[in-house]
């Protein structure tokens, strides 16, 4: 699946005489994995630099010019496995005002294994220090059963007329180096590669490759965006494919490549995570008028404060246009229409027990609001009762209640959540007297990551005159944030 990283900000410095100073510096740094025949696994990374937020400078020819220098560093442990290092320039441009992104690519071989990817990127332009993050990559292909690539989402794609370093298999891919899909953007585009189908399934064996979009919080399939196409077994088999997204509302997404066999028997299923805002479309769920609640636990639900209170309570674990649907179904205040929403989203996710699964969930529900709630807010409405209904409890959590130069603070571990490993949480309680923890940062996706998440953390004793020993970042007596962060007890 192709990983999404995150925005990049660099503090701005002085800059030199004829430089174009801009407050901040952001990139985009995405990846996916593929594999040669004979070559083995490597991983392609895509990096896009926002031109105008970068610094230029004049060069002998009086054309305006900018920089960054780029480490990509693949780490096992403490030894480095791979690493290289650059200077991406931009296009040269005659006005410094015009700006354009620009977007570099890199191939980097890698044996199977689970690495840490570290990046490096500064302003070659300012003196200033590079930005560091870390991201963990696994490459897996093994050569004994019928594996399939990363999804690389596609900005566009057409045939290659000569050799480049965008070229893959005849095409030229020009990536899309965000997970992020704004209403203005309706092609969907993605390509794909699977292997060992010849050695698997047979010389000349048929197979089916499954593409469709689901729902990242229902995981369920939608019909509108639901393709197939039929192959024959290759040593690399190709799948480019495109779907029309301009009807999709706002949500979060999986983009879904499943390879079936000649029985319809899933054997490999590969997804990648996106992201769709699209406030213009709507989104016919079932029809819920035509539903019979009159013999299940939900028609006996009577009391239109309760149904409300039970219908808000999905919001954690809701779609975008679920929210939305269920805003209006709120709105009318009808009875029955509410007991038909709840019918509907339980049976939307368990067709043999949508009362089992109601029972199960309103359980954790209960659960946190008494341990999240506040004197004026459910604990489903709040950071961490979201946070606990959306992806369960977590396997570590640390609570600070009284540490020194921060607020109190909670972080959450999750060793696997859906598609990810090892995400973290930090809540956060600025005002000191309630029981509501705001989510300050978080490296799921999805989620609101905020790379001066520990800056903020501290501000309840930075002020601008404070001496450095209070400031974070250094061995402060007693201030365990940034290793509770890294290793969560």
């Amino acid at each position: 699946m192709k990983k999404y990283l995150a925005s990049l900000a660099l503090m701005a410095a002085l800059c030199a005489p004829g430089a174009i100073a801009a407050r901040n510096v952001t990139a985009y740094l995405s990846y996916a994995t593929f594999s040669s025949p004979g070559k083995g696994p490597y991983v392609e990374t895509y990096l896009s630099v926002i031109g105008n937020t970068i610094d230029y400078k004049k060069n002998p020819d009086n054309k305006w010019i900018g920089a960054v220098e780029v480490a990509l560093i693949f780490k096992q442990n403490d030894t480095i496995r791979a690493s290289k290092k650059y200077v991406l320039a931009s296009p040269l441009l005659d006005d410094s005002a015009k700006t354009v992104n620009f977007i570099d690519q890199q191939r980097i071989p890698l044996e199977n294994g689970i690495y840490t990817l570290e990046l490096q990127i500064a302003d070659k332009n300012r003196d200033a220090k590079p930005f560091i993050m870390e991201q963990e990559v696994i490459v897996s292909f093994p050569n004994d059963r019928i594996m399939v690539s990363d999804i690389q989402l596609l900005e566009s794609f057409k045939k290659s007329a000569s050799q480049n370093v965008l070229t893959k298999n005849g095409y030229d891919l020009v990536p899309y180096v965000s997970n992020f899909y704004p209403d203005n953007m309706n092609n969907f585009a993605f390509y794909a590669e699977v292997y060992n189908a010849k050695q698997i399934l047979g010389e000349g064996k048929k197979f089916v490759i499954n593409y469709f979009i689901e729902g990242y919080e229902t995981q369920g399939k939608l019909p509108s965006f639901n393709k197939f196409s039929t192959q024959t077994a290759q040593p690399v088999n190709i799948l480019l494919a495109e779907f029309n997204i301009a009807e999709l509302p706002n949500g979060n997404y999986n983009m879904v490549v499943e390879v079936r066999d000649e029985a319809n028997q899933v054997i490999m299923t590969r997804k990648a995570f996106f992201q769709r805002l699209n406030p213009k479309a709507d989104f016919s769920l079932l029809d819920i008028a035509s539903l019979d609640v009159s013999a299940t636990l939900f028609g006996k639900m009577n009391n239109a404060d309760t149904l409300t209170d039970y219908i808000r309570s999905l919001r954690p674990i809701s779609a975008e246009y679920e929210k939305d649907f269920a805003d209006n179904v709120i709105k009318k205040g009808e009875i029955k229409l509410m007991q038909q929403y709840l019918y509907s989203f339980w049976l939307n996710r368990d067709k043999a027990s949508p009362e089992a699964a109601w029972n199960k969930y309103n359980t954790e529900v209960m659960k946190v609001n008494k341990d999240f709630g506040t004197q004026t807010m459910r604990g489903y409405e709040t950071d961490r009762g979201r946070v606990y209904l959306q992806y369960g409890p977590p396997n570590h959590r640390s609570v600070v209640e009284s540490q020194p130069n921060t607020y109190p603070y909670e972080i959450w571990q999750y060793y696997k959540l859906k598609d990810q490993s090892n995400r973290k949480f930090v809540f956060y309680n600025q005002d000191l007297v309630t029981n509501n923890y705001t989510l300050l940062h978080s490296d799921a996706k999805g989620e609101i990551y905020d790379a001066s998440w520990s800056m903020k953390l501290h501000k309840r004793t930075i002020q601008s005159n404070d001496m450095d020993m209070t400031k974070p970042g250094v061995d402060n007596f007693g201030d365990h944030t940034e290793d509770l962060f890294k290793n969560p007890r």
